[in-house]
């Protein structure tokens, strides 16, 4: 095999980190899978034969688990040639809080992302949030702290420092946030806003 062969092949071959999102459906036996990977991000493929009972794969791509991959690039979709768990965070398969809570912070990521690239932030926060509610830590606080993080990391930060009416900084008293505004804003300005 020569040099522009091997490279050519390590081109159609990708190892990646990620997190099963969902998955739906394909033909008889196969399955679309979307997945939230380390190195690109948001992405989707199929797994050949996954719903087969002698399917290798099938445990390894369940949603919300953190799996090792092996993809080869087919004409038009990526196809998942192996699959294996990293992390399959069971305790939030045993009760159905868990199951709730990791099902929402997915379905977030899946809703505010596209298939657009790498974002390696926004991946640590998806498998840390996955973490903290397997450990059953607080779940409202870790949905809380991921639904904002996840604001801030797609772009759509609220302003909790400044007024957003006068631009003066927030003081520890009582405020007013206003979502149409996008923010908080001071006992003064806020209390004929509509909506505060």
């Amino acid at each position: 095999m020569t040099m522009m062969e091997q490279r050519d092949k390590r081109q159609r071959v990708l190892k990646l980190e990620g997190v099963v999102l969902r998955h739906s459906d394909w033909g008889e036996a196969d399955r679309l899978i979307w997945l939230f990977t380390l190195e690109l991000g948001k992405i989707r493929a199929v797994a050949k034969g996954v719903r087969k009972i002698r399917s290798r794969k099938a445990g390894h791509l369940e949603p919300f688990t953190r799996t090792s991959l092996l993809l080869a690039k087919g004409r038009d979709i990526l196809l998942i040639t192996q699959a294996d768990t990293l992390d399959g965070f069971l305790t939030l398969r045993e009760d159905l809080a868990g199951t709730t809570y990791a099902s929402y912070i997915v379905e977030l990521l899946d809703r505010f992302t596209y298939e657009e690239g790498e974002n390696r932030a926004l991946y640590r926060l998806l498998v840390e949030s996955l973490r903290r509610l397997a450990d059953e830590q607080d779940r409202d606080l870790v949905a809380r702290y991921y639904e904002l993080r996840l604001l801030d990391l797609v772009g759509f930060r609220p302003e909790l420092f400044r007024c957003l009416g006068c631009g003066e900084e927030i003081q520890p008293q009582d405020q007013y946030f206003s979502a149409a505004e996008g923010g908080a804003l001071c006992p003064r300005c806020g209390s004929g806003a509509s909506g505060a």
